[in-house]
């Protein structure tokens, strides 16, 4: 990888590993707390129809903040740049997350020995608390990334996020299947406490190594018109001496852009216009990733708990002493070996996405990713061998490998393919980012107050594998409407191709491949 420039910037190849470890850092939480929340809530004694509820916090808040988050990070002022700051805030709230999840019962207890009630509700905010923050994660993060992204690469830098989130899956699943458990003098520290630390202070590290990646240039909101030639006084990036000129034009580019997307200086009208006035083609992306994100949520809160239970026939509210739990527990410590060839399949595909999709295009990838990855996990609520559950979970890495790159690359290229198409110039990445978040939102939604009451009602977790495999299967379907952006084609013709489908109803703005 050769060192790149945008904006004026160059950008050294090291400083995208380092920038990629906050991605690293979120899904090493991710997976840790996919791993054990479940198992943790199912101890503590809530039914299982609301346990899936304990997932509704952070959606809930994230439909109603994420999009503005997005906006004002897009125009924030802030001497650290506009997306490291709030990458910053959201890491504190990781770490605060883990820890409240972690040591919630025991906390709890200490505070009321003879009743679970405060127990539950420091595990049950703590978990609010740390889901929020790994969701709100990546609108900054993400954006962060396309800032210093050069033309016509969204999709490569993009399958960045898959690989170094794989990076972190793996390290967090690892952690999960080793015995942590430690005693110093009279103090025992449990399996499940010794985790959360050591997750804790991992995450601290890389959230750090991407904050010094690469220095933002301040963003100056202008106090008059770009028209009016503005002379805007920014600090350099790297080299004041060498590269003034270059950090001059990055900033009246970022001025350009935030103010185009401040639609009257609210960030609320900012991302009601956005949500409004969304490109057919973004339509499509959304709904596609919507779906998909209902299927693995539901794989990612129920496969261990799937493993326990159906697989190794425990019970997760048996006393902890009893064999039914202590076969529980074998399961989803089974189960998380599973996750973590999930993780490492993810990794690899995401490396040979670009590949890929040279030979078959995003359409066909999509379809038959999903659609494969779909029907093994439906056929786990008929094929109860732990060999096949284990290979439906590894295998699921291909669908997390697309989930996490091709729906942020591809509104990527048509924010790049489209600058001028009025339909994608007032837009910024921050506020599409955060709508492509939603898409997340509404899946956690869905899986907290309609997938455990189905699963409850059936009384078995096969409900559950059936509903994560046929949302998959039917995102594979939608995968054949997306409109692909040919990067070969020249931008005029483009601009062309647009301006013909505007007067046409405002169908499909770009070149269909």
């Amino acid at each position: 990888m050769k060192s790149t420039q945008h904006h004026g910037v160059t950008v050294r190849p090291y400083q995208i590993i380092m920038l990629c470890c906050a991605y690293t850092a979120t899904e090493l939480a991710y997976s840790v707390q996919s791993a054990y929340v479940t198992p943790i809530l199912a101890s503590l004694g809530i039914p299982l129809r609301y346990l899936t509820f304990a997932w509704a916090i952070s959606p809930i808040l994230g439909l109603i903040t994420q999009p503005i988050l997005g906006s004002c990070s897009d125009s924030c002022t802030s001497r650290w740049g506009r997306r490291r700051p709030f990458i910053a805030i959201i890491a504190v709230g990781i770490l605060m997350g883990l820890l409240a999840t972690g040591f919630g019962q025991e906390l709890g207890l200490l505070l009321s020995p003879h009743t679970m009630s405060i127990a539950i509700v420091l595990t049950l905010v703590g978990n609010g608390l740390l889901d929020y923050s790994l969701d709100a994660s990546f609108v900054p993060s993400r954006a962060y990334l396309f800032d210093v992204t050069p033309p016509n690469q969204e999709q490569k830098y993009q399958r960045f996020v898959a690989i170094f989130g794989c990076i972190g899956a793996i390290i967090g699943y690892l952690i999960c299947g080793l015995d942590w458990n430690f005693s110093f003098g009279t103090i025992v520290i449990g399996q499940i406490q010794s985790v959360f630390i050591l997750t804790c202070c991992l995450v601290c590290i890389l959230y750090i190594i991407s904050l010094l990646s690469v220095r933002e240039v301040p963003f100056v909101r202008p106090t008059q018109t770009l028209s009016q030639n503005v002379n805007i006084q920014i600090q350099d990036l790297d080299d004041v001496s060498a590269t003034q000129v270059q950090d001059h034009n990055m900033a009246i580019d970022q001025t350009d852009q935030a103010t185009k997307v401040n639609v009257k200086n609210s960030h609320l009208a900012t991302v009601f216009h956005a949500i409004l006035k969304m490109p057919r083609e973004f339509v499509i992306v959304f709904m596609l990733d919507t779906i998909a994100w209902i299927g693995y949520i539901c794989f990612d809160l129920f496969y261990t708990d799937f493993v326990g239970i159906e697989i190794f026939k425990g019970n997760a509210t048996a006393p902890t002493d009893s064999a039914e739990y202590l076969l529980y527990e074998k399961g989803v410590q089974i189960g998380s070996w599973g996750l973590l060839g999930h993780a490492a399949v993810g990794g690899i595909f995401a490396l040979c996405l670009e590949r890929i999709v040279k030979h078959v295009g995003i359409r066909w990838l999509m379809a038959i990713g999903f659609g494969f990855v779909g029907l093994l996990l439906f056929m786990m609520a008929f094929v109860k061998l732990l060999s096949f559950v284990l290979v439906a979970g590894v295998l699921a890495g291909v669908g997390y490998a697309l989930i996490y790159s091709i729906p942020y690359g591809l509104i990527g290229q048509y924010h790049t393919a489209f600058k001028d198409d009025p339909r994608w110039n007032t837009r910024g990445y921050g506020v599409d980012s955060a709508i492509l978040s939603v898409c997340m939102y509404i899946g956690q939604l869905t899986v907290s107050f309609c997938v455990g009451g189905i699963v409850d009602a059936s009384g078995s977790r096969n409900a559950a594998a059936m509903i994560m495999g046929g949302c998959l299967v039917t995102s594979g379907i939608l995968s054949f409407f997306i409109v692909e952006v040919s990067s070969s084609q020249p931008q005029a013709d483009l601009q062309d191709f647009a301006m013909n489908n505007e007067n046409n109803n405002n169908y499909t703005d770009v070149h269909v491949i």
